[in-house]
């Protein structure tokens, strides 16, 4: 299933493994992976009580989709821009980095959580480590309030920070191909980039498609590189590689 939010914006819901061959190489290739953890997420950040005879309840959510395998990044390294979040269990996979990409999540007041303190991505572009600094942790957000749309979704403010980071043009296609809650896809909207979203699980990819709707109902008024966004356009599907070309 392939469905376009605007004339910049395509997402599917597939999996992108059979879709990767025909992707640009020139694109940037930015995404969370599924990083082969076989991680079930709670939703609850509450250790055992010792001693006491009723715990906390825990609602057990499914594992993300993939995740009960090594992932394998080396399909994903021939676009001119990549960015990969989790790098760190997959590292031994990656070339030597050019550049990491840390988002410190803490709250600094030294408390140790079930939660990592932050993630870290690898990426081709840069010859640095750089640090993103937004409290992230439980129900404790910088911003972003109310409920998660995604086990593992990632803030808004940290998507917008990455584009930046990896230096990504407005003309060139951002393909994000485990797109889960959308994150990425606002960000693209909101600098008047063309994105390119996959998803294979439909409950996410559901939670994907409405929230990008409502983001892009709002329009491209005000947002960086809309002049260019506003051209007239001949635009054909991105979903089986094929690019958008401005008349």
């Amino acid at each position: 299933m392939t469905e376009r939010i605007t004339d910049r914006i395509e997402i599917v819901n597939a999996d992108c493994y059979t879709l990767l061959d025909a992707w640009p190489s020139d694109a940037a290739l930015i995404t969370d992976p599924p990083y082969g953890i076989a991680y079930r997420h709670s939703g609850v950040n509450i250790r055992p009580i010792p001693g006491r005879k009723t715990q906390p309840r825990v609602m057990a959510r499914k594992m993300i989709h993939g995740d009960n395998k090594d992932f394998d990044p080396r399909p994903f390294l021939r676009f001119a821009t990549v960015c990969l979040w989790g790098a760190n269990h997959f590292a031994d996979k990656l070339p030597t980095a050019a550049s990491w990409l840390v988002w410190d999540k803490r709250d600094n007041r030294g408390q140790e959580r079930s939660f990592g303190d932050g993630e870290i991505a690898w990426c081709n572009v840069g010859r640095s480590v750089r640090i993103f600094r937004y409290l992230w942790q439980g129900i404790c957000q910088a911003g972003e309030k109310g409920k998660k749309l995604h086990p593992n979704q990632k803030p808004l403010a940290l998507m917008e920070w990455v584009l930046k980071k990896a230096k990504v043009g407005k003309d060139v296609l951002v393909i994000d191909p485990f797109m889960g809650s959308g994150s990425l896809g606002v960000a693209c909207h909101r600098a008047g980039l063309r994105y390119l979203g996959v998803e294979i699980d439909p409950e996410h990819y559901a939670t994907a498609k409405a929230r990008l709707q409502r983001e892009t109902a709002q329009g491209l008024l005000c947002m960086p590189n809309a002049e260019a966004h506003g051209r007239r356009s001949r635009t054909v599907s991105l979903g089986v590689g094929r690019l958008e070309s401005e008349t």
